[in-house]
């Protein structure tokens, strides 16, 4: 039972990554200029992701707006 829990917490930290359908609709909704970085929401690692990938597309993720 400690193991199936576990797991669960597992797959809600680690829930997007780069091919998520959501982490592409705010890379793009971002570099748009329609929301900031910090707008993101902080669901479980969304902005993480999303700051992974804008990163990697040469966005600084520090720049305010």
């Amino acid at each position: 039972m400690l193991r199936i829990i576990k797991n669960i917490i597992w797959r809600l930290k680690n829930m997007f990554n780069k091919d998520s359908g959501l982490v592409k609709v705010w890379v793009s909704l971002i570099l748009s200029g329609i929301y900031t970085y910090e707008q993101c929401p902080n669901l479980s690692n969304l902005k993480t992701i999303v700051g992974d990938v804008l990163t990697e597309a040469g966005y600084n993720i520090t720049q305010t707006a």
